[in-house]
């Protein structure tokens, strides 16, 4: 279901393990391996999650990361992969860094801090899919 290993015990095969993971938490030494797939640099990516990247920096890398953010980097990795698979990985890279007008002129990675904003973009990406000008 996702792109990456993102828990080398807990194989995914339904949302119910995704729930599951989100739970258990991902050990921080799969942010790095989140960070190649993505692009997004340390900044971003603490802009993103609600904890600095001086703490995320203290973190041995088999800690597990707390619900909230383990169930947000879920959604980030779901979202990378529904724009890839739409507009390959080099353009999305591209896209999620350009203003865009449905986004009320921001650009996607500056949304991508809360749950409603990752829905935006996947609607606008949704949109893109079927044709409908987005």
């Amino acid at each position: 279901m996702t792109l990456l290993v993102i828990s080398e015990s807990q194989p995914i095969y339904r949302k119910t393990d995704l729930v599951d993971l989100a739970r258990t938490g991902i050990e921080t030494k799969y942010l790095r391996e989140i960070q190649e797939m993505s692009s997004l640099t340390d900044k971003e990516l603490s802009d993103i999650l609600p904890i600095s990247q001086r703490q995320l920096s203290r973190y041995a890398a088999d800690h597990k990361l707390n619900k909230e953010i383990t169930s947000h980097l879920i959604q980030l990795v779901d979202l990378f992969q529904k724009g890839f698979q739409l507009f390959g990985q080099h353009k999305f890279k591209q896209w999620i860094r350009t203003k865009n007008k449905v986004l009320s002129n921001n650009t996607p990675v500056e949304l991508m801090d809360t749950s409603i904003g990752i829905e935006m973009i996947e609607d606008v990406i949704g949109r893109i899919e079927h044709g409908v000008y987005s």
